[in-house]
């Protein structure tokens, strides 16, 4: 009888790396029966075995189960909505969800180190890793004024409205013309 079950008994191949056909056939031909279950996983592609159960030298009696884990791909995340974050927030948020992020410096009317938009958009699933491009407020554009000294008040209101600031006028006392900026 010892004898009998020696012989029933084989041993687990190492499926490990291989591709999912291969390692049920590897399996199949040891006598075994394949468990295929996939998964994600971050360094293994899509349809290679990255673990199993049990693994070899084991001997077990014929037609038992080998549980093979096979890689579906990477993980998938969803992205977070950053906009209107701290830049050093938005950041930390992406790099917690294994995303990678690019700052893109932006003029706007909103708070300096503000985040004003995120792409992809926030709710989108991808595969982790991917790059996030969040737009960061540096501030309002800079508008160079135009010099109007020694011009007359109307024509120096024209130019100054002209560059979209807005104009009151103050009189002072001072030895230009009346009238004069």
């Amino acid at each position: 009888m010892d004898q009998l079950s020696a012989t029933a008994q084989v041993t687990v191949p190492d499926v490990e790396g291989l591709e999912e056909e291969l390692a049920v056939t590897e399996i199949r031909e040891r006598g075994l029966e394949p468990n295929v279950r996939r998964e994600p996983h971050s360094e293994v592609e899509r349809g290679v075995v990255f673990s199993q159960d049990p693994e070899p030298p084991v001997r077990m009696e014929r037609g038992n189960f080998v549980t093979i884990l096979v890689s579906s791909g990477k993980p998938k995340v969803q992205i977070p909505n950053v906009v209107g974050r701290s830049r050093d927030d938005a950041v930390a948020a992406l790099r917690d969800a294994n995303l990678r992020f690019r700052v893109v410096e932006v003029n706007s009317g909103q708070e300096v180190n503000s985040v004003t938009a995120q792409s992809p958009k926030a709710g989108e699933i991808v595969v982790e890793g991917t790059q996030v491009r969040i737009n960061v407020s540096k501030g309002p554009k800079p508008i160079t004024v135009p010099s109007v000294v020694g011009m007359a008040y109307e024509s120096a209101a024209s130019v100054l409205q002209g560059a979209g600031f807005a104009v009151a006028r103050e009189d002072v006392e001072d030895d230009a013309p009346t009238g004069t900026v």
